[in-house]
């Protein structure tokens, strides 16, 4: 009698993919066979194909709306495709060269994807039809700790049902023998109270919301991730580890963009106490209302430190940070250790008096207080020496109108009011017409990409070359040094690429 194993079987591909902790290496590896089998043609491998969706799901889990949307539905529609795309991306990431000394604990981007995983197989099994699949995770969930009564001989989980006197969706039955402390779940308490206990007694049965199991297990599914990916690691071969971070470009590539634009705080977590500590605290003043602290504003640590005390983040050490921080004097502590950092203004540290800038590793942020401004780059102040000479070509011209265009201060300005700025900028150089200049500069504007705004161009970009005085000699970059807002590299990374002209 044959055995069903994932390869051939949906719901035993299912319960594995879901309970990878609790599965031996073998059950893993069929997962993975199972997965494998997307990429199948007439019984040959599509490596080319298997390559492509690599890097697509593994550059979207870097994404944050595309991992909240996983969450909404699956990104993935097979549990072996998801182990499959899952841990060969991871593998991708680990072997960056610039990542491969480092600790997978310490790596934001692998963060980034074990969330999509997460919140992907959270929704398959959400959408999983068949029960009984909730019934064998529940097992999992809600069974007694070794120490705890000692462990129930029968089912933890016996029935999922409805029951009007409950409210409203399913609940999972399990016996008052079986039940655990695990099964009073609780809505979310205030600040240092506990929540109302969700669960319902009757019949000798604890009756525990199908939410608490859900909550539950996206706890669960983030430690089994590691399970997942240390299997993977041990099937692949030293030649197909190799050809696949040979092969592969678009993953190393949105990784190096990262390092150009200054975004090492996205690809390294808890990389450094000192900076983990300044960002958390860049973060908290960039969320706080601008009558509690305003990044670019001379402030005290006093009001500083409110922002802190009132920032609710989401990231673990994040959160760790803020605990860390208990006083006005503590903060000012950090930001005195950070005074040399290019995102801190030590005003007066006597009187405890900081500037705070958007956080940027290795370039020097620029402000940006009129288009003039703009010039400090070395890039741009050789633009405007060549205007001075030449009429402009077309993406001279694109570019500073985009670069304006993205600049905080006209994300709520009317065209009018961005127009006639621009038009006093370019009067300057000689080959200035008024009614020339309005009609180039609407024409810009007026053209979009794919109905997205378009971006401004970066140091990377070929048309800027011919301005560059050389990264090694620049202290600035264009993406990591101007107050541009996180809009912007969010439509970077729905793109996958610079969508400019």
């Amino acid at each position: 009698m044959s055995r069903e194993t994932p390869v051939d079987d949906e719901y035993t591909a299912y319960r594995v993919a879901a309970l990878p902790r609790d599965e031996g290496e073998s059950q893993l590896t069929q997962l993975f066979e199972r997965g494998y089998q997307r990429w199948m043609v007439d019984g040959e491998q599509q490596t080319e194909k298997l390559l492509v969706d690599i890097e697509r799901f593994t550059t979207g889990a870097f994404t944050p709306s595309t991992r909240e949307e996983a969450a909404e539905r699956p990104y993935v529609d097979d549990p072996g495709v998801l182990a499959v795309l899952t841990t060969l991306g991871a593998v991708c990431i680990m072997d960056h060269p610039k990542l491969e000394d480092t600790p997978p604990r310490h790596l934001a981007l692998l963060g980034d994807l074990r969330e999509l995983y997460v919140n992907n197989i959270g929704s398959l099994v959400r959408e999983y039809e068949d029960w009984s699949l909730h019934q064998e995770i529940a097992e999992t969930l809600y069974a007694k700790a070794p120490g705890e009564d000692g462990v129930h001989p029968g089912r933890v989980c016996t029935d999922i049902t409805t029951n009007p006197e409950f409210g409203e969706g399913y609940y999972l039955e399990i016996p008052l023998v079986a039940a655990s402390r695990k099964c009073l779940a609780r809505t979310d308490g205030d600040e240092g109270e506990q929540g109302e206990i969700q669960a319902h007694v009757a019949d000798n049965n604890l009756y525990v919301p199908v939410s608490d199991f859900m909550a539950k297990y996206r706890e669960y599914a983030k430690d089994a991730f590691g399970r997942l990916l240390a299997v993977q690691e041990e099937t692949l071969t030293a030649e197909q580890r190799s050809w696949l971070t040979a092969n592969e470009s678009a993953i190393s590539e949105r990784i190096d963009r990262f390092f150009q634009a200054g975004q090492t705080h996205r690809v390294w977590e808890n990389w450094s106490r000192q900076k983990r500590d300044l960002l958390t605290i860049i973060n908290a003043v960039t969320a706080a209302d601008d009558n509690v602290a305003e990044l670019g504003e001379t402030q005290t640590a006093s009001d500083l430190y409110k922002a802190v005390d009132a920032y609710d983040p989401d990231r673990t050490w994040e959160r760790q940070v803020c605990e860390s921080i208990s006083s006005a004097r503590s903060l000012g502590a950090v930001l005195s250790r950070n005074r040399d950092h290019a995102s801190v203004t030590v005003e007066n540290a006597r009187l405890n008096r900081y500037t705070l800038t958007d956080y940027s590793d290795g370039a020097q942020p620029l402000h940006i207080n009129k288009l003039e401004d703009l010039f400090e780059l070395p890039c741009m102040a050789a633009m405007n020496e060549r205007l001075q000479e030449k009429k402009p070509v077309r993406k001279d011209l694109f570019n500073l109108v985009r670069m304006a265009w993205w600049l905080p201060q006209y994300r709520d300005a009317s065209m009018a009011e961005f127009i006639s700025d621009v038009k006093d900028l370019f009067s300057r150089w000689p080959w200035y017409e008024d009614e020339v200049t309005e009609y180039q500069i609407r024409y810009e504007l007026d053209n979009d990409i794919g109905g997205e705004i378009p971006l401004p161009m970066n140091c990377t970009n070929d048309d800027m070359q011919r301005y560059c005085i050389g990264r090694d000699q620049c202290p600035y970059s264009i993406y990591g040094s101007l107050p541009f807002p996180d809009q912007m590299y969010e439509q970077i990374d729905d793109h996958g690429e610079y969508p400019t002209q």
